[in-house]
């Protein structure tokens, strides 16, 4: 089975954070994505520019800055993972959120999407 984890964050709460609490963050995804891809279930794994980097385009090719869902947070990281079981998955979404003391998006990469 294959899953979208996603990583939800805004550019200032990545500078209210402590640099010794992102040193350990930035250590800790190189060793666990380092597991994962071990264990064949990193398919892959983006780190998105900031939200300030963002542009949404709209209809007529209307270009405007900013993220889609600018109620919420914006996307900084998505792994695309290939895991025996749904449970899996979520005990990875569990210690990616553990670490990061955030919540992870865990959506399934459904059959219609592997198309060549």
């Amino acid at each position: 089975m294959r899953y979208l984890l996603s990583w939800h964050i805004r550019e200032e709460e990545l500078r209210r954070r402590s640099p010794a609490w992102r040193e350990d963050v930035v250590a800790f995804l190189a060793r666990f994505e380092d597991e994962l891809f071990a264990n064949s279930e990193l398919d892959w794994v983006e780190v998105l520019d900031p939200e300030s980097h963002a542009v949404v385009v709209g209809p007529g090719a209307e270009v405007r800055s900013g993220f889609y869902n600018e109620g919420g947070k914006p996307s900084a990281r998505v792994w695309g993972i290939r895991v025996a079981s749904r449970e899996r998955a979520l005990e990875v979404a569990a210690t990616l959120a553990g670490q990061l003391d955030t919540w992870i998006e865990v959506r399934e990469i459904l059959p219609g999407a592997q198309r060549p």
